[in-house]
């Protein structure tokens, strides 16, 4: 019997090693596995914002002197106006009137600067992107004029 007691003592001591040691090593893999996941996490998120600082090179907000051009009117209020003035002539039965091909209407819009916007349309003979030149008058409405439509072949 004390032979029995012995052994399952022993045993027992052996069991909580093996324990001790798997979690130990286990611990240690997690936090490792842990901080390579940090730093791949910090740098794609690094990447995404050099991407977004790119991508907002052309863009009125973050175009000083565009935004100077503007100086004392709040652009942030301004731009949904222009953009609602812009899709109003989405209305018109033929299509928009920027766009030289029957029956497209504009979808998006991006302010470039205080002259150029650019806007993707669709329609019956597909899709394609505008260039717009726009004025703002002494009113607050702006008048627009075509640049560059591009339209990209059908598949």
């Amino acid at each position: 019997m004390r032979k029995l007691l012995l052994y399952g003592f022993i045993f027992s001591v052996l069991v909580n090693i093996f324990q001790y040691m798997y979690a130990t090593k286990r611990a240690g893999y997690e936090a490792e596995g842990h901080e390579k996941y940090k730093t791949k996490m910090k740098d794609t998120i690094a990447k995404i914002m050099a991407e977004k600082e790119e991508g907002d090179y052309f863009s009125l907000a973050h175009n000083d002197n565009a935004l100077n051009y503007y100086e004392g009117i709040d652009v942030n209020q301004m731009m949904p106006k222009i953009k609602e003035q812009l899709l109003e002539l989405n209305n018109n039965p033929k299509g928009n009137p920027l766009i030289s091909y029957d029956g497209m209407v504009i979808n998006k819009v991006r302010f470039l600067n205080h002259r150029w916007i650019i806007a993707d349309f669709t329609g019956t003979s597909g899709w394609g992107e505008v260039i717009i030149k726009y004025f703002i008058e002494d009113s607050g409405k702006a008048t627009f004029e075509p640049a560059e439509t591009v339209l990209y072949p059908q598949n």
